[in-house]
């Protein structure tokens, strides 16, 4: 499932019969997406586009523009510094079809209409992001390497086996801020799935920004981690074998 555009991608999804929580977008999901060269799988979750099985691509809700019918993004790749000059536009058109535009300086890179495969955001489904801080809390592996684990408390994080004493506070849904000596450390933020991603933010950064996810673009290191054991993999896996069938 990709589109490339300077590292970039998107994903679509909708929903309503089930709520997960009142804030998650319509677009959360599994979809198969039908564009001019074939049928792609789309993943993502409430504000990360996967790429293989893994978030890929952060989304940014440009200003003027707050939940509902349609969204129009800017977006970053995990682990790169910065936007891209892609604009993404979402749009549902029923409770089992979305649409796309993804475009650059006015021109159209990709579009077409999407499908959804995933149940529409049942409570509980595996991409809704959590909502409660005790969710971001306990051990995860890193995706790079799974041998290293990341383990977070209220009072302590656990990196590779280096512990930092921190305080936090929940910034929003599914996403927590994590300071040491008062000051500004590291962001970490449900991305949906099994995953999770921990951004360590410049020193001397003053403030964490608020409004929409992951507002913090420049950061000096960006992981992914997964639960051990998790879950939802095998869901995504299951719902992506649709892909071009009748349903």
């Amino acid at each position: 499932m990709q589109f490339v555009f300077a590292g970039l991608m998107l994903v679509f999804s909708m929903a309503l019969s089930a709520q997960a929580a009142e804030d998650t977008p319509f677009y959360t999901g599994v979809w198969e997406l039908k564009t001019p060269s074939g049928l792609q799988p789309l993943v993502m979750s409430d504000w990360l586009i996967f790429e293989g099985k893994t978030p890929g691509i952060w989304m940014y809700l440009k200003p003027g523009f707050v939940s509902g019918q349609r969204y129009q993004f800017m977006a970053r790749r995990v682990s790169v510094n910065g936007l891209t000059a892609a604009v993404v536009d979402v749009a549902k058109i029923d409770d089992t079809h979305m649409s796309y535009r993804l475009s650059a300086n006015g021109q159209v890179i990709e579009q077409g209409e999407a499908t959804r495969l995933s149940v529409p955001n049942a409570n509980k489904s595996c991409l809704a992001v959590d909502t409660e801080m005790k969710d971001l809390l306990g051990k995860w592996r890193l995706v790079q390497n799974k041998k290293k684990i990341l383990s977070l408390s209220e009072t302590q994080l656990v990196l590779d086996g280096k512990k930092q004493t921190i305080t936090m506070q929940q910034l929003r849904k599914g996403q927590l801020a994590l300071m040491v000596g008062g000051a500004p450390f590291a962001m970490f933020t449900h991305a949906g799935g099994d995953y999770g991603v921990l951004q360590i933010l410049p020193a001397g950064t003053k403030a964490f920004t608020g409004g929409p996810i992951g507002q913090h673009v420049v950061f000096d290191q960006e992981i992914i981690v997964r639960r051990p054991g998790g879950r939802c993999d095998a869901a995504i896996a299951s719902r992506l074998k649709l892909l071009g069938k009748k349903r």
